[in-house]
């Protein structure tokens, strides 16, 4: 069972973390803006729903195994992709429907005894669908069965968490509270309850008896044309720097971009290939001439001597810096280019 200090941790794990609490500042903001928006407000809706869910099971996946979630992707406002995260929404229309219809057709007594069940159940199958995955095994009885019988005596903290902050929310809703603070509350309390799921069931390790251990982020292939996308947009910047004569600028703007990507030496390449599609060549020679430098350094010969025959093959008045000659000649050498070789 947590301790009472790691329950305390769970608990103001949104207001410590800071990426996280900017996420729930932003999600809680554009709900606001799709509640009392009007038609726009519907729009805003439907683009953010799906973040919240999935940025939901995001911390619960997260916490779970240790880690911090990070902050809101872009990729989260997408309604596919990763599409068993969005299967909270089913655990959310299935309290609304159930709880409204018995409440209608029982009455109260009803109502706040299948509450009360739910209450007990959500929690474990919210943990089986971050574990394997799989929408339909967070609703088979016997895996949430297992996963609260793993859990022992400390599972039954998540069911008593949800039944409080549900009254909590009823009565502050009742109250004389301005809406905006009942919902921001609201939201606090649901934000809450996931980073505490994920602490009660991360001490059991279930995600090292289930062969997916990748966490709730965007795949690889997601990642690599954010990237392009955010090299595209450094590369056409420059281009605008050196289309009005001023290339310093445009070659400082790449730089600077170079020291912070996180694929250093593809990024250079890259930047390389793209220039050299431009109508004017020069400033893709200059370039490679820094670049040349770089491979050099490095001791990748070959790479070095494909730059610079590509550049030769563009202008014969291609050479690499006065300092890198000698290297240079070192690589074409080492490759058996003894053309290249003798022109350096």
């Amino acid at each position: 069972m947590p301790s009472p200090t790691e329950l305390a941790r769970e608990f103001f794990y949104v207001l410590r973390n800071g990426s996280v609490l900017l996420s729930f500042a932003l999600l809680f903001l554009l709900l606001e803006l799709a509640i009392y928006g009007g038609v726009p407000g519907l729009i805003v809706a439907l683009m953010i729903l799906p973040a919240l869910f999935r940025y939901l099971m995001v911390i619960l996946d997260s916490r779970a195994r240790g880690e911090d979630p990070g902050p809101l992707q872009v990729d989260h406002v997408l309604w596919f992709g990763n599409a068993w995260s969005l299967f909270l929404i089913v655990h959310v229309a299935v309290v609304i429907y159930t709880t409204y219809f018995l409440g209608r057709l029982y009455g109260v007594a009803a109502m706040l005894g299948v509450t009360a069940l739910l209450a007990a159940v959500i929690p474990g199958s919210l943990a089986v669908l971050a574990i394997t995955r799989s929408p339909v095994e967070c609703m088979k009885p016997r895996s949430v069965g297992g996963v609260i019988n793993r859990c022992g005596a400390g599972y039954w903290i998540l069911p008593s968490y949800l039944l409080v902050a549900a009254y909590l929310c009823w009565s502050l809703g009742t109250s004389s509270l301005s809406d905006f603070f009942v919902e921001l509350i609201a939201l606090y309390l649901a934000f809450t309850f996931f980073a505490l799921t994920g602490s009660v069931v991360r001490p059991h390790q279930f995600h090292n008896e289930v062969g997916i251990h990748d966490p709730v982020q965007p795949d690889q292939e997601t990642v690599d044309k954010q990237l392009q996308k955010e090299r595209t947009a450094v590369l056409n910047h420059a281009y605008g720097f050196i289309s009005r004569d001023n290339r310093a600028g445009g070659f400082r703007h790449i730089r600077d971009w170079l020291e912070r990507d996180p694929a250093a030496d593809n990024a250079w390449q890259w930047f390389f290939d793209q220039m050299m599609r431009w109508e004017i060549k020069e400033p893709a020679l200059l370039f490679a001439q820094t670049y040349l430098s770089r491979l050099l350094k490095d001791g990748d010969y070959e790479a070095a001597v494909k730059v610079m025959v590509r550049c030769r093959h563009v202008s014969d008045a291609f050479r690499p810096h006065p300092e890198d000659r000698v290297l240079a000649r070192e690589a074409a050498e080492h490759c058996g280019n003894e053309d290249l070789s003798k022109i350096l």
